[in-house]
């Protein structure tokens, strides 16, 4: 994970952990993921120990496909829920062929917060994917807080969690099993 912190902040490991594992912070701490890979849809949805703020909240999901990545993230910005999708690359050597050129915006892209299921859910057309046969997912929740203090400065306060590995890694993240389509 210290590399998607890194990729966040600039900052680098030898300078203490960037964030506190999640435990410590119910609104960042995941206890389940789902993904459906529908023919029409790809929707992901992650539950949350208990998510009681959302401010400065948000999650990354790195999608994997037989040839193409992407980032699907997904944060609180003051009282709205934003959401985008990311072409980050093409596997491998070859031509990426899919019905949309991967670097125009994919319009439908959704995320909602439900704080009463303590869920974040994020949807991708499939067409923005390219329709590809499986995907495999990697997630990380986080939520920075900052705190001013009486003298002038703020205190900074960080918490994260990787969806499928338990605790963090400075080098990855965990990564859900192929799910096919359909």
């Amino acid at each position: 994970m210290g590399v998607a912190l890194s990729d966040l902040f600039g900052a680098s490991s030898a300078e203490g952990p960037f964030f506190l594992d999640a435990p410590a912070e119910t609104s960042t701490d995941i206890v389940r993921t789902t993904i459906d890979h529908a023919t029409k849809r790809l929707t992901l949805t992650v539950q949350f120990r208990d998510l009681v703020d959302v401010d400065n909240h948000s999650v990354e999901f790195r999608l994997f496909t037989p040839r193409v990545r992407y980032v699907l993230s997904a944060r609180m910005s003051g009282a709205r829920t934003e959401a985008n999708l990311v072409f980050v690359g093409i596997r491998g050597k070859g031509t990426y062929h899919a019905n949309r050129d991967p670097m125009q915006p994919c319009r439908s892209v959704r995320a909602r917060y439900d704080l009463a299921a303590d869920t974040l859910t994020a949807s991708v057309p499939t067409a923005c994917i390219g329709a590809q046969n499986w995907v495999q997912v990697a997630a990380v929740a986080t939520r920075v807080k900052v705190t001013p203090m009486e003298d002038g400065s703020a205190n900074f306060a960080g918490h994260a969690d990787d969806a499928f590995r338990g605790g963090l890694s400075t080098e990855s993240l965990g990564r859900s099993p192929k799910v096919r389509r359909g």
